[in-house]
């Protein structure tokens, strides 16, 4: 009779907290999606290696290439 005392809500807690980390791993999946998303260029692949180079060589002169 624990359910009677309010004892007993054990496993009920645990059913609760394991569907609230299931919904904040799936709010989380949505939203690195979104990111990605929005991070991608509108033609769908990056362009590396576009930028200006510079190599500090730390005396004399820096290179710019």
């Amino acid at each position: 009779m624990p359910t009677l005392f309010g004892g007993g809500n054990d496993a009920a807690k645990q059913q609760l907290e394991a569907q609230q980390r299931r919904s904040l791993a799936d709010l989380a999946k949505q939203q690195g999606e979104v990111d990605q998303a929005a991070a991608a260029p509108a033609g769908g692949t990056r362009k590396q290696g576009r930028g200006l180079l510079t190599f500090l060589s730390g005396s004399g002169p820096d290179t710019f290439g």
